[in-house]
């Protein structure tokens, strides 16, 4: 799976720019002010394009209708730029209502008007989109033309013109993957690297993300076409999609962070062995609960089905073993710093779920299969979750107590629950503070809990 980019303001301030636009347009009479009636219509073009809320395609076709009247206004030949302008957005518009020729067609006309206009970065932007268009059209060295020209032109002194060579030298690396061959792979990571040594990652966190997304598909290709070098391209794939999910996080981007961890389930499983196909699993299950059934219909059936396949493998191996048992099996062998991270993504993860009954049954089938580990095991895995519990807001730490208390219950073993509990009061010893010790085994009593 590829990133995407693409985030959106809120919905409601969206709306308000576009009411307030379009009074100030109805103001202001084409006859009379001209200029500024093609500009407030362009603006309009700009708003309703990128506005998240309603049908897309009806947002992106009253874009254009606006683009429309702006055009015939700007007239190319006294005012250029601005008619280059009005071009670049109802390209992009077409592309993204898929008529990618005529999109091409507006992108290179908006190019040759900013040529000599002292506008490098605009046009250079322009070329940029060019770049996407074509490559999407299979015009794959025509893109990487384009690209040329735009990586050049951009600004390096304003952080605006580093974003920009940046998003250039990744749509290049992107035509360059395309291809396929051993020599366009080698070329996509090169504009990758170059992108990524060039990145501020306080100035452009969403671009880090995406190049180092971009770095671990190609040498996940890579890896494939090589099959001499294949574990070490898939180390490489794996650290690049590790540093992604550091800016593609759950909640701040959705997608991209589903399909990051698809990628980088897919890359652990090609590493092979029985804690990176646990690790895999782990990443596939993290893809399908953030993807929308509905929504992100191919891009859940294809987690969906990664996750079935290495849940498949992992079954001839270990008969009757859940998800769960599992995911507890791997936190057990890592080492601390990725147990800890492991478990405090799933957790947090859980605790977002809007039903109650949901987090409780989710968090309770994690400590059973916890429960379920040698003593060992049980314990680091325990202390692991405590150290992650007492960090979350008292209520969710309570939720997760009471879930393992919960867990425990169930087990029917009268000796195994006995040693369950036994583990658990040392997990708190070894895990928390005195304070913090104190406060859980408080919490622990007030539920009927009897300390072993």
């Amino acid at each position: 799976m590829a990133a995407e980019a693409g985030t959106h303001s809120g919905g409601v301030d969206r709306r308000r720019v576009i009411q307030e636009l379009e009074a100030q347009l109805a103001r202001t009479p084409k006859a009379v002010r001209p200029h500024e009636h093609a500009a407030l219509a362009y603006r309009l073009g700009l708003a309703h394009a990128e506005a998240p809320a309603g049908n897309p395609e009806v947002g992106l076709r009253k874009a254009l209708s606006y683009f429309d009247v702006a055009a015939t206004i700007f007239d190319p030949r006294y005012d250029p730029v601005e008619h280059a302008r009005v071009l670049n957005g109802a390209g992009a518009a077409h592309r993204g209502l898929g008529d990618r020729a005529r999109a091409a067609r507006l992108f290179e006309q908006a190019g040759e008007l900013l040529e000599q206009q002292g506008r490098d970065d605009e046009r250079a932007g322009v070329l940029n989109n060019l770049g996407l268009v074509r490559a999407e059209l299979g015009q794959l060295e025509l893109a990487a033309a384009a690209c040329d020209v735009a990586v050049d032109l951009f600004d390096r002194t304003s952080a605006e013109g580093r974003r920009g060579r940046i998003a250039a030298l990744h749509t290049r690396g992107m035509a360059h993957g395309a291809l396929g061959t051993d020599e366009g792979l080698q070329a996509a990571l090169a504009d990758y690297r170059q992108a990524a040594a060039e990145i501020e990652l306080e100035e452009a966190p969403y671009h880090h993300g995406l190049v180092q997304h971009s770095l671990g598909t190609t040498y996940s290709a890579l890896a494939v076409r090589q099959p001499g070098e294949r574990g070490r391209l898939l180390a490489e794939a794996v650290a690049a999609f590790e540093e992604s999910l550091t800016v593609f996080t759950r909640r701040a981007f959705p997608f991209q962070h589903a399909l990051a961890k698809h990628n980088l389930g897919l890359a652990y499983a090609g590493l092979g062995g029985v804690t990176n196909l646990r690790r895999a699993l782990a990443g596939f299950e993290d893809s399908v609960a953030a993807l929308h059934p509905q929504v992100h219909a191919d891009a859940w059936k294809q987690a969906y089905a990664s996750m079935e396949r290495v849940e498949t493998e992992l079954e001839q191996r270990f008969p009757g073993q859940s998800r769960a048992d599992h995911f507890v099996a791997l936190v057990a062998a890592c080492d601390v710093e990725e147990r800890r991270a492991l478990l405090h993504e799933r957790i947090v993860r859980i605790m977002d779920l809007p039903v109650e009954n949901r987090r409780r049954s989710a968090l309770t089938e994690l400590a059973l299969a916890s429960a379920g580990l040698s003593r060992e095991d049980a314990r680091v895995v325990m202390e692991a979750e405590l150290s992650v519990l007492i960090e979350l807001p008292s209520d969710q730490l309570e939720t997760g107590l009471r879930a393992r208390l919960d867990a425990h219950r169930r087990l029917d073993d009268e000796d195994i629950r006995e040693e369950a509990d036994r583990t658990f009061d040392q997990a708190i010893s070894d895990a928390l503070q005195g304070p913090q010790r104190i406060a859980v085994r408080d919490l622990l009593y007030s539920t009927g809990w009897e300390r072993p």
